[in-house]
């Protein structure tokens, strides 16, 4: 492998751990904002809870 062939190569791996690190980065948001929907969730129904009992 020459010189010129190898600076490709380590180009496209460089540009494979980008996008692999961006999936990552959008898969850690999804799950944060899946997270936040559930405790948004959780906290609605113990207000919901919380009204019903003090009527």
């Amino acid at each position: 492998m020459n010189e010129e062939q190898l600076e490709k190569t380590m180009a496209e791996i460089v540009d494979q751990l980008g996008y692999l690190l961006m999936e990552m980065i959008l898969a850690s948001f999804k799950k944060i904002n899946m997270e936040n929907y559930l405790l948004q969730e959780l906290m609605e129904a113990k207000m919901q809870e919380r009204n019903q009992s003090e009527l």
